[in-house]
């Protein structure tokens, strides 16, 4: 199998030096002489193209508008690495910092395992013992994140797409990812599902170290009840179709992951949203007296 027919395929949007020290790293890992790399720059404004036809001339761009957003970046790439005979798509964010033979291992494991795809489970890099991305297990209250032993393949039921190896047949037997219901968050998990439900096995590789480098989206906060900001700032973002906490994204995970069962937990996340809004009413100093520091909604 030529390595020209992996493709890795990076989305980005306005994200130039994450994206520099993302094509950086694989240069160094020596995955960027090796493999076919594709980036969708969805509108960027900061130079981000220039300057990576510039120092990295071997990557492959396309451009979007602005109006891509992750799921829609991620289709195009495929759709491109698809068309020109790639055996193997790789989803990449270029918040990642791969370790040496990381895309080398999960091409492998993939090749050898018919109806196989495979992700990396992502920590922080000053406090590895953090995870921020990797396998999840489905269980009755949602996916959460599993803690495999290192230097293990395992079996899961979910990913986070910032690294994830998929087979060519994925998209023979479900198409592309659709940004219809998930144009940003949740349009890896909801493509993820569906291709489970097709058939294939999802696994998470610990074999290789992989460090995620960016911060709190304002898209999806994670401190709910004690971050900063008006009150209704977070119920605003039910209403944004590309947040993290839209009632159409999750609204259509829930369904395809659970069925009526998601509807119950539907219904109970979004109550809690209206809980917790009530309660940013209060003064942002008396919340962190009365609930603690630390507090967040996951």
């Amino acid at each position: 199998m030529s390595n020209k027919s992996i493709c890795i395929i990076i989305p980005v949007h306005n994200r130039k030096s994450l994206t520099l020290a993302c094509l950086e790293n694989l240069k160094t890992n020596g995955d960027l002489q090796k493999y076919q790399v594709i980036l969708v720059d969805d509108g960027s404004s900061d130079r981000t193209a220039e300057e990576v036809t510039e120092n990295y001339p071997e990557v492959k761009i396309l451009k979007g508008d602005g109006n891509l957003w992750w799921t829609g970046a991620i289709a195009l790439g495929m759709k491109y690495a698809y068309e020109h005979g790639a055996e193997y798509l790789i989803w990449l964010n270029d918040d990642c910092q791969l370790s040496d033979r990381t895309i080398e291992n999960l091409v492998d494991f993939a090749s050898e395992h018919q109806n196989a795809i495979i992700g990396c489970q992502g920590v922080e890099k000053e406090n590895p013992d953090t995870i921020v991305f990797g396998g999840k297990l489905k269980t009755w209250r949602g996916y959460r994140f599993i803690q495999p032993s290192v230097n293990t393949v395992a079996s899961c039921d979910l990913l986070s797409g910032n690294i994830v190896c998929i087979p060519r047949s994925v998209v023979d037997q479900i198409g592309y990812p659709d940004s219809s219901f998930t144009p940003h968050y949740g349009g890896d998990a909801l493509y993820l599902i569906l291709a489970k439900k097709a058939g294939f096995s999802i696994y998470v590789d610990t074999r290789s170290m992989v460090y995620s480098l960016h911060g709190e989206s304002k898209l999806y906060p994670q401190k709910w009840l004690l971050g900063a900001g008006k009150p209704l700032d977070i119920l605003k973002l039910v209403f944004v179709p590309q947040s993290g906490l839209s009632w159409r994204v999750w609204l259509k995970l829930n369904w395809e992951a659970y069925g009526v069962w998601g509807m119950v937990m539907f219904f109970k996340k979004y109550l809690s949203i209206l809980f917790i809004t009530g309660l940013r009413f209060l003064p942002l100093k008396l919340r962190c007296k009365l609930f603690g520091r630390g507090n967040h909604h996951e």
